[in-house]
């Protein structure tokens, strides 16, 4: 990551695929001990109609289909880690974030991943398809600790032909975005990273110092009240920020940042520019400044 520049946290990993998932089952024989004797079925009484007929002495086997699917069970990257990270988000987040995925080509992340793919959490006793939509985006579920333990991502696609992308979004909408908001986001999101989450996880989350505001125009300001006083303070636009989906080779839109260092008062509250449709994001830190 270059100075002053800061991106949207992004896991890039080819799910590996090693061997096909199958299951199948048959009928199981049980054998008796040595020396016993089979019971004779009992002998249906004779009636004035006729003999009825013999009862059965055993039903008839059914032999259950093996069921196969195209779907490969992958190794490389355990689901376990993952299902550690999305736990943290939920139960100690407090509501602030939010996990986006999306499948990619492994070539190239701005493209969707190929026609058809399938994508699935598997391990021994589970199969749980994971629906996609038609530009790649999908959401993952949780699960306890033993659930999780041996669980691995599937999929259809060939080995090396694809990615993922995890962004870690804002769960507040600009219109609701105040200082006290801010203040909460860069804490719980460092609290979350250097003390709840376990160190082999910490990649997949940023160093959160701040919360990027983007529009199509720069006329953002900050509103809020004093005694019986109304202020309002125009933000900056940020000359070095670029929005982070900001496809590469092409111009930003304009942003400002908020840190939460500065002085303005917890109820001062983001007013955006009118129908300009305005994205929050999370603001990185630079690693060089650490």
């Amino acid at each position: 990551m270059k100075p002053q520049q800061f991106q949207r946290a992004r896991l890039a990993a080819a799910l590996l695929v090693t061997g096909v998932f199958a299951a199948g089952c048959g009928p199981a024989a049980m054998a008796a001990p040595a020396g016993a004797v089979a019971p004779t079925a009992p002998t249906a009484p004779a009636s004035a109609d006729g003999p009825r007929p013999a009862a059965t002495s055993a039903s008839a086997a059914v032999a259950l289909p093996t069921v196969q699917s195209d779907v490969k069970r992958g190794a490389s990257f355990p689901y376990k880690r993952l299902n550690e990270l999305l736990s943290k988000l939920r139960t100690e987040g407090e509501g602030l974030f939010v996990s986006r995925f999306v499948l990619t080509d492994a070539k190239d992340a701005s493209k969707p991943p190929p026609a058809g793919t399938k994508l699935a959490l598997m391990s021994d006793d589970d199969y749980i398809p994971i629906p996609i939509d038609d530009k790649g985006r999908f959401d993952l579920p949780t699960f306890s600790e033993r659930q999780a333990k041996d669980m691995d991502f599937g999929t259809n696609v060939p080995k090396g032909e694809l990615g993922v992308r995890l962004s870690i979004d804002l769960a507040t909408p600009p219109e609701m975005l105040d200082m006290a908001t801010v203040r909460r986001i860069v804490t719980v999101g460092q609290r979350l990273r250097t003390e709840l989450l376990p160190w082999y996880v910490r990649w997949m989350f940023p160093q959160i110092d701040g919360v990027i505001a983007c529009s199509d125009a720069p006329q953002w300001q900050l509103d809020w009240s004093e005694g019986a006083q109304r202020w309002r303070l125009p933000l900056p636009a940020d000359a070095q920020q670029r929005e982070p989906e900001t496809p590469k080779g092409k111009p930003s839109r304009a942003c400002t940042v908020l840190t939460g260092q500065e002085q303005w008062p917890d109820a001062a509250l983001l007013q955006t520019p009118p129908g300009t449709n305005t994205k929050l994001y999370v603001k990185l830190r630079n690693p060089r400044a650490s």
